[in-house]
């Protein structure tokens, strides 16, 4: 990917690598994770899931790049003054501190984040059972159907997928 190194966060399927059962501590992991580039860049590192199983040409590939800071940690729902990251990608994405075009804009490909062109328009969160993570329904210029994930429920299409998280150069990626 255009020279970058990427370390997998989790994934699901074939791509299995659970999230730190220490909700805290992978949380603290993926925030220094997610700051490591702000030094080096000048802006969060980027988020890239890749899913082999998505039935849809846009969702097999997203990058999630994040224009704001994150708010502290609380496992479980996101609410107004806390986020609980790794369950916002897994299991329930939310508008709490999460709104498109405000705190982060989604893109089809690395390039497009690193360029800032072609953001995604649609997106789509809290659904009412709270178990369907990352992206929803969200999608380039409309709504697009089950290409979520969910480590909690089944039901979408992105059961064979994996985080990964962009590492600044010069990091060794373990």
């Amino acid at each position: 990917y255009e020279g970058r190194s990427w370390k997998q966060l989790f994934g699901e399927g074939i791509f299995f690598l659970p999230p730190d059962y220490d909700a805290a501590a992978g949380d603290a992991e993926m925030r220094a994770d997610l700051d490591a580039c702000v030094a080096s860049e000048g802006r969060q590192c980027l988020i890239l899931r890749k899913c082999t199983s998505c039935t849809v040409e846009s969702h097999k590939e997203i990058v999630y790049k994040r224009l704001t800071g994150w708010n502290p940690f609380q496992e479980g729902i996101s609410t107004d003054t806390t986020i609980d990251i790794v369950n916002l990608f897994t299991n329930q994405w939310r508008n709490n501190n999460n709104v498109l075009h405000v705190d982060y804009e989604l893109y089809s490909s690395v390039q497009d984040a690193l360029t800032g062109t072609d953001e995604w328009e649609q997106a789509d969160y809290n659904s009412n059972n709270h178990k369907y993570g990352f992206p929803r329904n969200s999608g380039p210029t409309g709504y697009v159907r089950n290409q979520w994930n969910s480590y909690a429920w089944s039901g979408g299409h992105a059961d064979q997928s994996a985080f990964y998280i962009e590492v600044p150069s010069g990091t060794t990626v373990v």
